[in-house]
C-alpha cells in the first residue's frame, strides 16, 4: 500500500510502468473530470464517479486478485479504510468475475484530501469510500491488472 499525493509523482516513476501511466494520467484529471471509464494504458483503465461516501460503520473491506487499485480524490475528502490481510474474516468468498472478495475486520481510517492517492495491490484489504465530511466526492479509480 502507498498512501501520497500527485505533488510527490516523480518519487513513483520507476517502481512500475503500469503505475507510473496512472499518476501522468491522473495529472489530466480534475473536479470538473465527466463521470465514466477511461482506457489509460495496456492492462489499465480508469472509473471517475462521483457519490456520497458512507460512515466507517458502514465499511466494506475488499481485496483483488487480479487488479490493483489506485484511487485519488479529485473533489472533496474521505475516508480509506485499512487493515492488514493477517486481521481479516471472511464475508463474501472470491467473485472471479468481479475479482473482488469481501471482508470484515477493524480498519484504521486513513483521511483522503483532493489530490491524495491510495494505492493497493492484489491481496491488500482496504475499504474505499467513507466520510470524512458530509457531501459529495469525486474521485478517479485507476484498475491495474497483474495476473499475466
Amino acid at each position: 500500500m502507498i498512501i501520497s499525493n500527485l505533488k510527490n509523482a516523480a518519487r513513483y516513476q520507476n517502481i512500475d510502468e503500469k503505475i507510473f501511466s496512472c499518476i501522468e494520467y491522473a495529472a489530466k484529471l480534475n473536479g470538473d473530470t465527466p463521470c465514466g471509464r477511461y482506457d489509460v494504458a495496456q492492462d489499465v483503465y480508469v472509473n471517475v464517479m462521483e457519490y456520497t461516501p458512507k460512515p466507517a460503520s458502514e465499511a466494506t473491506i475488499e481485496t483483488h486478485d487480479v487488479y490493483a487499485d489506485l484511487q485519488l480524490v479529485l473533489k472533496g475528502e474521505e475516508f480509506m479504510g485499512y487493515i492488514s490481510a493477517e486481521d481479516i474474516l471472511p464475508v463474501e468468498a472470491y467473485d472471479k468475475e468481479r475479482d473482488i472478495a469481501m471482508w470484515k475486520g477493524n480498519i484504521a481510517l486513513l483521511p483522503l484530501r483532493a489530490g491524495d492517492f491510495a494505492l493497493f495491490f492484489p491481496g491488500e484489504p482496504h475499504a474505499p469510500s467513507l466520510h470524512k465530511t458530509m457531501g459529495t466526492v469525486k474521485k478517479a479509480v485507476f484498475k491495474i491488472r497483474y495476473d499475466n
